[in-house]
């Protein structure tokens, strides 16, 4: 089963005194933010719709102002909340590119089909990311995202096959 919603931004704390919220990017681009007219905020205990009424970027974080949010008590109690999105509204990405939630939690193995480890975190150094697998007893695994050393990864095996190359454990 796929998942409903993505999370694309945590409310780290209040701007201004008119209840406005400063939001983490937790997506590649802020740009993705501009389109958004809606934003589904979820904490521990509730999600909820709110319509968005004025966006700002600003030195790689987000404001938004929040429709009925008017004052900063009222924005306060939305620190600590993630933004998501519908999955459907997500952006659409090139072919043989994921999104870092798809690839946590899948099992590694060689080509040889001996088991690893699951992915942990995805590191993104730039020129590639860099999937961590946690190997039971053992120190972690760096698995560079590179076409030379993941052979395959399947979503709906939940798998990913990688290439041994030299220098890799």
């Amino acid at each position: 089963m796929k998942q409903e919603f993505i999370t694309i931004g945590k409310v780290v704390t209040t701007q201004g005194n008119k209840g406005e919220i400063k939001v983490l990017p937790l997506t590649d681009s802020t740009d993705r933010f501009k389109k958004l007219t809606t934003i589904f905020i979820r904490n521990n205990i509730s999600q909820k719709e709110l319509n968005i009424e004025k966006i700002k970027i600003k030195e790689n974080m987000v404001i938004l102002k929040i429709k009925d949010i008017e004052n900063i008590k009222e924005a306060k109690m939305l620190v600590g909340s993630y933004l998501e999105i519908e999955r459907e509204n997500a952006i659409k990405l090139p072919k043989d590119t994921y999104f870092v939630f798809e690839i946590i939690g899948l099992d590694v193995f060689t080509k040889n089909n001996i088991f690893l480890g699951k992915v942990d975190n995805v590191l993104s150094t730039g020129s590639n990311d860099v999937y961590i697998v946690k190997i039971e007893d053992k120190e972690d695994l760096f698995i560079p995202a590179t076409r030379e050393v993941v052979e395959n990864i399947d979503l709906e095996k939940k798998r990913i096959t990688i290439n041994m190359v030299d220098g890799l454990i």
